[in-house]
């Protein structure tokens, strides 16, 4: 789920590109984290002209993912060096040659001495960090992050780990946004106005939510949905249609960078829930009611979390849209009717994806506007689970005396997995009536084989909202986990 603090940092770059654009040896390097500012200090350093002007040590390492610029820091901290008046050498340091080379230059104590990569083979590279480390001059090893705990690195050298831009989230936006700019120069290097009009009305929330999803090893190709992004944006200028380029339009882009290359696209309909435990309470709605109805409810529905255990939750729903190609008609995604899945119903609404909220209205608990999936078991039910497990106690309590009375139990998420389980051992298709209503919402969305009930839908949903129920509204109400001051 993307911060606002996220979203006014990306409205910033937007508006002004110049403190996210950073320029070493005439190459120019974008964003803004620590990680990175850290990163361009260093190699700033070690390019320096006079000994007062380097802060940092005669030796470092540098350790980044693959396709993370290592190469051009490489090339940009010679030129820089050379620009400066030094004496500096750029050597490739997976070719067997780098070892030799390196091994004349062991007395040059005015070369700075710059290392791009190193040996796959052990052997090789136990050498060439060897020889490295050996030099009088200074020296600067740029290698993938793979090779971070290389026996033959020395301990006292100092060591930077830059992370996956999926990490540093504004730094990737910032990047994608430089890569388009740079296709949007003219032959002289200038951004024309239009075009920079454009690039300051690009839909910054719409931005930040897409660039959120992890890209993983499709950094290396990013290059490619910048220049679609550019050429989309040259395309309305030159037609006239407006400069700012619509959520829509971006989404799509987005949407065909991830698919590319990825396998088809699972047939049939699918649910999306938020986590594990919300699919274990609907597949068991589907046993329960098809020996009383006759009607499998799961039959032509595939029920997906939104990812395993603590992995899960609606800040994966942006990720799972673009990495599973879901489209509206095809998937329903339902959330807690709460502040996190409103904000992801927001995000969802930009890729034009349906979203159906946990009905409040129809909730067993009946007393408060923010509902998630337990709040529609019977309360009874819920005290039938904590007498069981008299050790346990949930989350909170609230009890609304104003009539019509009710209780909500909030069940701890350290107790999910034992609710889940004595539910599925213990419940009863009347505990679950109301979030199986829910469920036959969905599939009556999809016009898929339903419950003879939902043929007069709007009554079923008015008896749930409105019938006095105690056992399945306030329950039984247990005296064993009530709190005292001894708690």
């Amino acid at each position: 789920m993307v911060s606002e603090d996220l979203r006014n940092a990306v409205e910033l770059l937007l508006r002004d590109f110049s403190l996210f654009s950073h320029e070493l040896g005439g190459l120019e390097f974008y964003g803004y984290s620590t990680e990175f500012r850290d990163l361009l200090r260093l190699c700033r350093d070690f390019a320096s002209s006079t000994e007062s002007e380097r802060r940092s040590s005669r030796r470092a390492y540098v350790f980044l993912d693959a396709s993370h610029g290592k190469s051009s820091l490489a090339k940009a901290i010679v030129i820089q060096a050379v620009a400066n008046g030094g004496t500096a050498f750029r050597f490739d340091g997976t070719l067997g040659s780098t070892s030799k080379e390196l091994n004349t230059l062991q007395q040059n104590a005015n070369a700075l001495v710059v290392v791009d990569g190193v040996p796959e083979a052990s052997g090789a590279r136990s050498t060439l960090l060897e020889r490295l480390n050996s030099l009088r001059g200074r020296a600067i090893l740029l290698a993938r992050s793979e090779y971070l705990n290389d026996a033959s690195l020395k301990s006292d050298v100092p060591t930077l780990r830059i992370t996956h831009v999926d990490g540093r989230l504004l730094d990737k936006v910032a990047w994608l946004v430089g890569l388009v700019r740079e296709h949007l120069r003219d032959e002289g290097g200038v951004v024309h106005p239009e075009f920079a009009e454009a690039l300051q009305q690009m839909p910054a929330s719409a931005l930040a939510t897409l660039c959120a999803v992890p890209v993983g090893s499709k950094i290396a190709d990013l290059g490619v949905l910048a220049t679609k992004i550019a050429q989309a944006i040259q395309l309305r200028v030159g037609l006239g249609t407006g400069p700012s380029l619509p959520e829509e339009e971006l989404a799509t882009m987005f949407v065909e960078f991830h698919s590319s290359g990825a396998a088809p696209t699972d047939s049939g309909f699918r649910l999306w829930v938020e986590g594990e435990s919300d699919c274990r309470m609907l597949k068991l709605i589907c046993r329960l009611a098809l020996p009383v109805h006759g009607i499998d409810l799961g039959e032509g529905l595939a029920i997906i979390p939104l990812g395993q255990g603590r992995d899960g939750g609606t800040s994966k729903a942006t990720e799972v849209v673009i990495g599973r190609r879901t489209k509206r008609n095809k998937d329903i995604f339902l959330f807690d009717s709460d502040e996190p899945g409103r904000h992801a119903q927001e995000e969802l609404a930009i890729l034009d994806q349906e979203v159906l909220f946990l009905d409040s209205k129809i909730a067993c608990s009946r007393v408060d506007p923010d509902v998630e999936i337990e709040d529609f078991v019977s309360v009874g039910c819920l005290d039938r689970f904590y007498v069981a497990h008299p050790d346990l106690r949930p989350e909170k309590e609230v009890i609304r005396y104003k009539p019509p009375a009710a209780r909500r139990l909030v069940v701890d998420g350290a107790h999910k997995e034992q609710f889940i389980q004595w539910l599925d051992a213990n419940a009863t298709l009347e505990d679950l009536e109301n979030l199986m209503f829910m469920l036959c919402e969905v599939r009556s969305r999809f016009s898929l084989r339903n419950l003879p009930s939902m043929k007069d839908k709007q009554n079923w949903r008015k008896r749930l909202m409105e019938e006095s129920n105690p056992e399945k509204h306030f329950g039984n109400r247990s005296e064993h986990w009530v709190c005292r001051p001894s708690d």
